[in-house]
């Protein structure tokens, strides 16, 4: 099994899902805690993730907060969950093993789609250490075999896009890359989205602007041609991660404005310099020349004895 960057195949969800009503549960970068590692996988960048973990991120990614987060959006039974990357933490074989046992209790494959993040694809040989062992969530059908990117899944009337931007960047850097090929068939798919009355959805770990990314080393390379290819083809919203912030920038496109929504990690503890574990529902419907997604933010409260309410936003692709 292979993961290319290639043009996505199409899927269907379950039939039984409300057509004028779609709810869809977002969270990103989880990080769960840290597995085993040998020595010959630390015998590479992972070193310094490692050393990372266990002198200050452990302390940040806490797996109380997570399961909080979890616990709410199942008590929120959302149509489906979309997780934009970091399920690992250094990409080694037993952080996979974990990542793929945490995913079968979030939800089935054709309940939970996911793009990798970069510390999914930490180094090189992630896709040997497990990385296509999460295939079945990444794929279009749900049904696992080759992840082909851009994917894309139809939720009733909304179609989510899948895209990768990892690669096994260098070791100083947490950068994203995208590549011409995966643009140039995102920009094919948003069309093709659009003449079928779809709204549509990207999924992508990155921020998708290069002035959302918290500092040059970790931002997308090729974040202007993403921006070109949204504001020519159109799409309603973003979903990222990455940054660890709640974010919301809007973007004029040919075909109206999208926004780009972004969460904290599912996991990050109370009290630490990033906003605390928290998750986003969005709702969408169609309205009279328009679509309106209604954002409902959830963060843990202080006795992460679960999620509370924090910010609503009522926004519409109309400028």
């Amino acid at each position: 099994m292979t993961i290319k960057q290639r043009s996505g195949s199409l899927a269907l969800f379950p039939p039984a899902v409300n057509h004028s009503m779609v709810s869809i549960a977002h969270l990103t970068d989880p990080h769960l805690p840290l597995a085993a590692a040998t020595g010959r996988e630390l015998m590479s960048k992972r070193m310094l993730g490692w050393l990372s973990w266990r002198l200050r991120r452990w302390r940040n990614h806490r797996l109380e907060c997570l399961d909080a987060v979890t616990s709410s959006i199942r008590a929120a039974s959302p149509d489906a969950i979309a997780i934009t990357g970091d399920l690992v933490n250094i990409s080694t074989r037993a952080e996979f093993t974990a990542a793929r046992r945490w995913l079968q209790s979030l939800g089935s494959p054709r309940e939970v789609m996911l793009v990798p993040g970069n510390h999914d694809h930490y180094t090189a040989d992630a896709t040997s250490a497990g990385l296509p062992g999460l295939a079945p969530w990444m794929s279009a059908s749900g049904n696992g075999g080759d992840v082909d990117f851009p994917s894309v899944r139809y939720l009733g009337n909304v179609a989510l896009i899948g895209l990768d931007s990892t690669y096994p960047a260098p070791w100083t850097e947490a950068s994203g890359l995208l590549g011409e090929e995966q643009l140039s068939r995102l920009a094919a798919m948003l069309d093709d989205c659009a003449a079928k009355g779809l709204c549509r959805v990207i999924l992508i770990h990155h921020p998708p602007l290069a002035e959302l990314a918290t500092s040059p080393r970790k931002a997308l390379k090729d974040a202007e041609a993403l921006r070109q290819v949204v504001e020519r083809h159109g799409a309603e919203v973003v979903l990222f991660g990455h940054n660890h912030l709640w974010m919301h920038e809007q973007l004029p496109t040919r075909t109206g404005t999208a926004h780009l929504l972004a969460a904290p990690s599912a996991s990050m503890a109370n009290g630490r310099s990033k906003p605390a574990a928290g998750w986003q529902l969005l709702s969408i419907s169609r309205k009279p020349g328009q679509w309106h997604i209604s954002v409902a933010r959830h963060s843990i409260e202080k006795r992460i004895s679960g999620t509370s309410i924090i910010e609503r936003l009522e926004l519409s692709n109309v400028p």
